[in-house]
């Protein structure tokens, strides 16, 4: 599908690293307490927003590809666990994902829709089988 290239360079201010993607670049760094400056999300942070915004960009793909379906409302929240490892580092070990969303399809077809959106969306289908995640719609 396609070819993706992140250029990551350390900051000397605490922990703050400048990625760089196509005409994009955004800062990454860690809480104080961790020792970095709280200047932007820490990764994990961008991690759980990568699988919000995934899964938003596919409803509005799917609903591109379909005269029938309106997407009145789609919220994706996001939460994740970490847990440190005794060698001293450190995974996520959880993941918990929140959809709300309005359409204006039936019941059966709002459901297979969303489901639709789980299964396409490419960073979920990522993570599968690598961190524990609980899916719950509203």
């Amino acid at each position: 599908m396609g070819k993706y290239i992140v250029h990551s360079t350390l900051r000397p201010a605490g922990d703050q690293v400048m990625n760089q993607t196509g005409g994009h670049t955004y800062l990454a760094d860690e809480p104080l307490v961790a020792k970095g400056t709280d200047a932007a999300p820490n990764p994990v942070q961008y991690l759980l927003g990568a699988v919000g915004s995934c899964m938003s960009v596919t409803a509005r793909e799917i609903e591109n590809s379909r005269e029938n379906l309106t997407v009145k409302k789609f919220k994706v929240d996001v939460s994740g666990e970490t847990t440190s490892l005794d060698d001293g580092s450190s995974k996520v070990t959880h993941i918990d994902i929140k959809v709300t969303a309005e359409t204006n399809l039936t019941p059966a077809d709002h459901q297979a829709f969303l489901n639709e959106v789980v299964k396409k969306c490419t960073v979920h289908e990522s993570l599968v089988g690598a961190i524990p995640m609980a899916i719950s719609f509203e």
